[in-house]
């Protein structure tokens, strides 16, 4: 994911990452329990480590909440939003690119040249 984020860097591309890692409290919530998911661009993220994930089941549980609530705001359908979600709380990593249709096709070889293993486009 690191070479495919670099990748897209270099090619002009913004792109925002989700994993676990990226879950920060939002000051002046109402309820700073529960966190929201903060978009990162691609020099600060640093994925892949061999450490288990040990969230308890209802922190997870939020995060996955926080996660379907930033996917919403790419307008995207509900059920693949839920598809994105269930693979989200199995451990699964997205990397998100917002682009115009012309360097779309770009960015999903990008993506996959870099071993992604599902790369959709979604207008």
């Amino acid at each position: 994911m690191d070479r495919a984020v670099e990748r897209l860097a270099a090619a002009g591309f913004d792109d925002t990452v989700y994993d676990e890692a990226i879950v920060k409290e939002e000051p002046g919530s109402v309820d700073p329990a529960i966190p929201t998911l903060a978009p990162r661009s691609s020099p600060e993220v640093v994925l892949g480590s061999d450490e288990p994930n040990l969230l308890p089941k209802r922190d997870k549980q939020t995060i996955v909440r926080a996660f379907k609530s930033q996917l919403a705001d790419y307008h995207l359908p509900n059920e693949v939003i839920e598809a994105y979600a269930t693979t989200f709380y199995h451990g699964g990593k997205f990397v998100l690119v917002t682009t115009d249709a012309e360097r779309a096709e770009q960015a999903m070889k990008i993506l996959r040249e870099c071993g992604a293993t599902r790369v959709n486009r979604h207008d």
